[in-house]
């Protein structure tokens, strides 16, 4: 009973650890303390990453509908039968040509 009251006594002073002689196994211990912590950081900085990721493809997901839509206005608007109405509108004179243009060498 008494080598557990001493072992009680030992833990509340703190000197247990050199009782068992862990002192030994200090830069052993140290390193893997290293070890873990930078297991942690790299953990979270590849959840960082890859939550920006996830977020840029939101983006570019966005930007490619926005491309699209305005790929088609312009394709709509460059038509010959889409200018001359939008010419006609304004009140222009311009019509579209009745001959091919002349090749000037």
């Amino acid at each position: 009973m008494s080598g557990f009251i001493e072992t009680l006594k030992s833990i509340g002073r703190g000197d247990i650890l050199l009782r068992m002689q862990v002192h030994k196994f200090f830069p052993g211990i140290l390193y893997m303390f290293g070890i873990a912590l930078l297991s942690i950081w790299l953990s979270y900085s590849i959840e960082k990453a890859m939550y920006k990721v996830e977020q840029n493809k939101k983006v570019i997901e966005n930007l490619k509908i926005d491309n699209a839509n305005k790929t088609c206005e312009i394709v709509s608007l460059s038509r010959i039968s889409t200018v001359e109405s939008m010419l006609e509108e304004a009140g222009s004179d311009v019509k579209a040509p009745t001959k091919p243009a002349d090749i000037i060498k």
